[in-house]
């Protein structure tokens, strides 16, 4: 058994534990330990009332499901799209960088889901790009070096090629200063479905080998106690996704 097999498991194992939580609930759906149309309900029960920061989450759990074309996934598109502002964005508008990550993950996942329309998606990039500089994404700031990756790795516009270089930058920059841990830089590229970002200059193999020093002897990724499930996913997404090709 390769390594990566063996880490994969090892975080299967953690993930199976798990006695509640969402991580848990979405794991049991992935692995058919439990109906996944049961678990897609539940995610998406409250829609008609839920806050963008609350559908951007459950649009991540169907995003790594492989459910974007999903009645789930049309209920949460449709709910998203009453709720974004005129402008382009979602977030409060009184705090841009909060603003800047829910627009930039909720139009990544949404630009490869063919339930969103055109003119919403560009309203969302518009706004990001008319915002963009570097010194958004400088300084280690993992969340606008995500939000901006993700919606411009998957959306079409004519900011999109120096938007990227300078993503792919900082998030090397942040990986090897060891501000971001390997299991936050890979989740990163699987959200923009890709090995690597153009300006990053790191490869597969030793992202692969990094995320595997970060693995628990329970099976487990992250050190806060309270996010160890989020990152544990995030890490066997990631060791399926990105770790097993080529």
């Amino acid at each position: 058994m390769s390594e990566v097999s063996d880490a994969r498991e090892r975080a299967a194992s953690y993930l199976g534990a798990l006695a509640q939580g969402v991580e848990c609930a979405a794991f049991a759906a992935r692995e058919g330990r439990a109906a996944a149309a049961g678990f897609f309900d539940d995610l998406t029960r409250d829609v008609a009332t839920a806050s963008a920061s609350e559908l951007r989450c459950a649009l991540g759990f169907l995003d790594d499901l492989r459910e974007l074309e999903s009645p789930a996934a049309s209920r949460v598109t449709a709910r998203l799209a009453e709720l974004q502002d005129p402008t382009g964005h979602w977030g409060p508008a009184i705090r841009e960088e909060e603003a800047v990550f829910e627009t930039g993950m909720i139009a990544g996942h949404l630009a490869k889901s063919p339930c969103a329309s055109l003119d919403l998606l560009d309203a969302a990039g518009d706004w990001l790009a008319e915002r963009f500089s570097p010194d958004l994404v400088q300084g280690f700031r993992w969340g606008n070096v995500a939000a901006y990756a993700h919606t411009f790795a998957n959306l079409s516009h004519e900011a999109s090629d120096e938007i990227l270089q300078w993503c792919g930058r900082e998030l090397e920059r942040g990986f090897r200063a060891r501000r971001f841990s390997a299991v936050r830089t890979v989740r990163v590229l699987v959200w923009c479905d890709a090995p690597a970002l153009p300006g990053a200059r790191f490869e597969a193999d030793e992202l692969t080998a990094a995320l595997l020093l970060e693995q628990a002897d329970d099976g487990g990724f992250g050190d806060a106690s309270d996010e160890r499930a989020a990152r544990t996913w995030d890490a066997w997404i990631a060791l399926e996704r990105l770790c097993t090709r080529g």
